[in-house]
């Protein structure tokens, strides 16, 4: 069973780690146009390690000083995930793009370990992304005067409705989702609960 993964969201990520966890014969590729997973052009949001068990599996990629109160980093969580991917046998290609062909054959382009050739996949993983509510993110040096949660490496991170306007931000984002301290774990369950019903489904049996 050859599945392809169509991005590197938190979604997608735990969606391709759960179908290598649980699945039998399964191969994964994943594909992104990035040149690294957990390389965001931008500020993302984070979450808290007790925030859902799979994060504490991931434990071993952050930072050593990681506690249940550190809100880690969004793009330390998408390396992770991406990590025991690969480690479990995904084959990631970075920098690449698909092609469709036809009879559900596909050519993948770009820098990737497969390049120019074309790939036949059972299954293709790729779930609209709905764009919700609007976010302001600032993440400031911490300790700081402006309302944010410690991100464990001496800086900390911030959400609002409104535009966040200080001289003391050392980097700002927009962010499209319905709650920034709330989408990790919802991300990863949606991922998890989607590899687990494709696995129970016709199509893979």
């Amino acid at each position: 069973m050859r599945i392809l993964v169509n991005g590197i969201t938190i979604r997608h990520l735990a969606f391709a780690l759960e179908a290598l966890v649980n699945g039998d014969e399964v191969q994964i590729h994943i594909i992104t146009r990035e040149p690294e997973i957990g390389l965001s052009q931008s500020l993302q949001p984070g979450s808290k390690l007790n925030a859902h068990p799979l994060l504490k599996i991931l434990v071993r990629h952050f930072p050593r000083d990681t506690n249940a109160d550190t809100f880690i980093r969004g793009m330390w969580i998408s390396r992770a995930l991406g990590i025991e991917a690969a480690e479990r046998g995904a084959i990631i290609h970075l920098r690449s793009s698909l092609i469709e062909l036809k009879n559900n054959t596909f050519a993948i382009t770009g820098a990737g370990q497969i390049s120019n050739q074309s790939i036949p996949f059972d299954y293709i993983y790729d779930p609209e992304i709905e764009e919700s509510e609007k976010w302001f993110g600032s993440s400031f040096p911490d300790p700081c005067e402006e309302e944010c949660i410690p991100r464990g490496d001496g800086t900390c991170e911030s959400w609002s409705k409104k535009p966040i306007v200080s001289k003391a931000s050392l980097e700002t984002s927009i962010w499209f989702g319905n709650d920034p301290f709330e989408t990790i774990p919802i991300e990863i369950e949606k991922g998890t609960i989607d590899a687990r019903e494709y696995l129970q489904s016709p199509k893979y049996s």
